[in-house]
């Protein structure tokens, strides 16, 4: 019986000495870190420009990651205002921040037109739509709106004509030099394709000084319509010039117009005046 206790004994102790011991393994054990969002990249979104642009310039946002991530996110960009056409940019395309990376460029590609128009704008989001993608950095991210503005491109060498009028029938203008060195010359015929308005470019600063005449090229139509004249100086000044095209009486002084064309008749609505440093613009 003595013997019997014993063992029941040193068997309790075992049992007591194996508690013990899964006690201390379980004590000494680190526990699994928590995922915290706090872990997660910020977004933001900086850009060197300021003020307002003017067209033919590339403005350039940066997307920056506070933390590198191990897989890549992409950006989609959507236009949700504005007053700017899809003539007056060039198409936005999704950029990628890449695995390993803090920093992608978002370059905005604003086009030359030569249409001269009042300061324009465009607004444009900045996304991350995929739904796996956007769990990898802070929850509630949101990317702040780019709002721009962009003016007229001006060209400091020469004087911009836009010419628009109110029917449709297809107007041409051209314009004319009358100076000591080329008297009574077609000078540009530019003006003369199938757009409204029509664009004109052909009179310079370094063009010989003295007179030139932009004109409405009669095409037999003999109708009366409304036109304006926009005209945007190399200094940036802008001039609008309106009137009544009287095609039926055609009060105007004119120039013979190309032999090739069939010699229609170029009358004259616009002088300008070519010091070599600006232009003196007026309405016959």
């Amino acid at each position: 019986m003595k013997i019997f206790s014993k063992i029941k004994i040193i068997g309790l102790v075992l049992i007591m000495i194996g508690f013990a011991s899964c006690e201390t393994e379980t004590a000494e054990q680190t526990p699994s870190k928590i995922i915290s969002p706090n872990d997660k990249p910020a977004v933001t979104l900086t850009t060197d420009f300021s003020g307002t642009a003017m067209e033919g310039e590339t403005i350039v946002y940066t997307i920056t990651f506070s933390k590198p991530l191990e897989r890549a996110v992409t950006f989609t960009p959507s236009i949700v205002g504005g007053t700017a056409d899809s003539d007056d940019y060039e198409e936005l395309s999704s950029v990628t921040m890449q695995p390993y990376t803090t920093e992608v460029a978002f370059p905005i590609v604003l086009n030359s037109d030569y249409l001269i128009e009042s300061t324009e704008t465009l607004d444009i989001q900045l996304e991350i739509l995929g739904i796996a993608e956007k769990n990898l950095v802070l929850p509630d991210t949101v990317i702040p709106a780019i709002n721009i503005s962009f003016d007229n491109y001006v060209d400091t060498t020469l004087l911009t004509i836009n010419f628009a009028w109110d029917n449709d029938l297809d107007m041409d203008m051209l314009t004319y030099s009358d100076t000591a060195t080329y008297p009574e010359t077609l000078w540009g015929t530019g003006g003369a394709g199938s757009g409204n308005p029509e664009i004109d470019h052909s009179i310079w600063l370094d063009d010989p000084t003295g007179d030139y005449y932009v004109t409405i090229l009669d095409w037999w139509e003999g109708v009366d319509f409304n036109y304006t004249f926009t005209v945007l100086h190399p200094n940036g000044t802008v001039e609008t010039f309106s009137g009544t095209f009287d095609g039926t009486n055609y009060p105007y002084e004119s120039f013979v117009g190309p032999t090739s064309w069939g010699n229609p008749n170029a009358y004259k609505i616009l002088k300008v005046v070519n010091d070599g440093t600006s232009f003196v613009v007026t309405a016959l």
